[in-house]
């Protein structure tokens, strides 16, 4: 994903309170993360759904997610927890190896993209090129 602006425009259905298909929204599984590789991007990205959740919106449709999660912000406030979280634990592990034992280890719960936070963690850390 590279981080664009939020397109209230596309997304935000005010009638309804509803955000629609935004494709920095997660929910419930490993945060695609290798599109965004500075700190600075992923900030913005922070930023973007710090804009969703002042919305209050009463629906949230992920573009990406695990079944049965629920479908209001709570997807916003998780897929924010995530990426502060895979910037703090970037800061702390050097290999993608340590990165991705320290992303499992505070979210045990998530199965779903693996593959998502196996090539996020190579490419953050350097490993490979994307």
């Amino acid at each position: 994903m590279r981080c664009s602006a939020f397109n209230a425009n596309r997304q935000w259905i005010p009638s309804i309170k509803t955000i629609a298909g935004n494709i920095g929204v997660f929910g419930n599984m490993h945060v695609w993360t290798a599109d965004t590789q500075t700190p600075a991007l992923r900030a913005a990205w922070v930023a973007q759904l710090d804009e969703m959740a002042a919305l209050q919106p009463a629906l949230v449709v992920p573009s990406h997610m695990s079944a049965g999660t629920a479908l209001d912000a709570s997807t916003i406030s998780f897929t924010k927890d995530y990426l502060q979280t895979f910037e703090k634990n970037l800061a702390a592990n050097k290999t993608s190896a340590a990165l991705i034992g320290a992303m499992k280890q505070s979210y045990p719960q998530l199965t779903d993209g693996a593959m998502s936070l196996d090539i996020g963690a190579k490419v953050n850390t350097g490993e490979m090129k994307w």
